[in-house]
């Protein structure tokens, strides 16, 4: 005859979703559990005992003494059989006289089981989980008080699987509640970090709106001025010359109050090609008005014809306020250089693979600390008296570089004087880009 396999109990469905809401099928092992199998041995004086969970298509073992198994196919499980009275201690004393067991492999075969005795796991419902069971390899039987003690232990296991449920949602309502707390943190940084933003935008957009407009007016009364003043030189060398670096400051103010109102706007820059050195060689005369007689300004503009996609106007203003934060520092009196070349760069943190022009102010003022010089590209921090400077030029200098796909970088101690080196990414060629477009 051969092995039949246990049928299933009148309300597997509900059952096996009874032992799925534990969550305890393939869980680690647990010394609760543990300590269940090691009393059971001790008790029935049996060398295998197991906490076995009956799943639907095997029986899995959350503890186990003798064995070297962690699970087996249902239709071997002697379990099986003993869920189906939940009720009653499943006592089967020499399994090879047993119709239902005799041709079980697991009878024929290793283990060799003979005799087996099963107290099943009940919820509070009554639905069977599985067994707390002991098995021997050879016939035997229990006594009145092993029956009672293995029975005990079956409820002992019942109420550790359901203090172990709680247990695992407790930790799972903590870590959504973590999870929660982390996110309303979040969410209450970026609120404030933009209530600071929007406010400071709003202060700044109307502060800049305000000025530009009193400015520009100043700006058209000095351009008139000027006008009236280089039709009646004459042509003398040096009225026409500061007339003519009169007019370009002019229309560079202009240009940047166009832009401050545009930014108010909300518009975008105006984008183009940008000979860098050409640039800065056609407004040698406008900076050296801004740093004055006593500092002597000097160029050495070697990378030539090479483009870099910016605004022209914030290009000029940029330089302007590395010129102007020299010219402070200096106190006046100094020596100023501007300098471009090109740079390889790779393996750059910051600055991606490729071909950089670098653009650099180098003053012979007395430099800055290592501390000072972390902050200043932060945007309104400033060393100057209240009044004499907002803090942004540094800020808009950087913004200008990362524009580009560059970066800022500062080199300057005390006593050694400060450098600023704008990184500014390289498209290719003037005349290339030109013919391509």
């Amino acid at each position: 005859m051969p092995h039949r396999p246990a049928p299933f109990t009148l309300d597997e469905e509900e059952r096996v979703l009874s032992l799925e809401h534990l969550e305890v099928l393939d869980s680690a092992p647990e010394q609760g559990f543990d300590d269940v199998v090691q009393l059971a041995t001790t008790l029935c004086e049996t060398p295998i005992a197991l906490v076995s969970l009956v799943d639907r298509e095997r029986q899995w073992f959350k503890a186990c003494i003798g064995l070297e198994v962690s699970e087996t196919h249902r239709d071997l499980a002697f379990c099986a059989h003993a869920i189906l009275e939940p009720e009653e201690l499943l006592v089967v004393e020499d399994a090879s006289q047993d119709p239902r067991f005799q041709q079980s492999a697991l009878v024929l075969g290793p283990p060799y089981i003979r005799f087996y005795a099963g107290a099943p796991i009940r919820t509070d419902a009554g639905h069977p989980l599985g067994t707390v069971c002991v098995i021997d390899t050879r016939p035997r039987t229990l006594s009145a008080a092993q029956r009672v003690a293995l029975q005990a232990l079956a409820r002992q296991t019942a109420a550790l699987l359901q203090l172990r449920l709680l247990e695992v949602q407790r930790e799972q309502r903590a870590g959504e509640l973590i999870v929660q707390l982390q996110q309303a943190q979040a969410q209450h940084r970026e609120a404030e970090e933009s209530l600071r933003h929007a406010r400071r935008v709003s202060s700044l957009g109307m502060l800049t709106a305000s000025i530009a407009h009193d400015v520009n007016n100043l700006l058209q009364v000095l351009s008139a001025s000027l006008q009236m003043a280089h039709l009646r030189a004459r042509r003398p060398a040096e009225v026409e010359r500061f007339c003519q670096t009169g007019l370009q400051a002019v229309e560079q103010g202009g240009m940047l109050i166009r832009q401050l109102l545009a930014n108010v706007r909300q518009d975008g820059p105006e984008l183009a090609c940008v000979d860098i050195s050409e640039r800065i060689e056609r407004s040698r005369d406008l900076f050296a008005g801004t740093l004055g007689d006593a500092i002597e300004l000097s160029f050495d503009l070697a990378a030539r014809d090479v483009a870099v996609m910016c605004d022209e106007v914030q290009l000029q203003a940029v330089v302007l306020n590395l010129l102007s934060n020299a010219r402070d520092a200096m106190q006046g009196r100094g020596q100023v250089q501007i300098a471009t070349r090109q740079q390889q760069v790779s393996g750059d943190s910051l600055l991606g693979d490729g071909t950089y022009l670098v653009l650099s102010v180098r003053d012979t003022g007395p430099g800055m600390s290592e501390e000072l010089a972390s902050k200043v590209f932060d945007p309104f921090f400033t060393t100057k008296q209240a009044g004499q400077g907002t803090g942004l030029g540094l800020a808009q200098a950087r913004d200008f570089a990362n524009d580009t796909g560059g970066d800022v970088r500062v080199e300057t101690a005390p006593g050694a004087g400060t450098t600023m080196n704008l990184y500014l990414r390289v498209l290719g060629r003037i005349s290339a880009v030109g013919r391509a477009g």
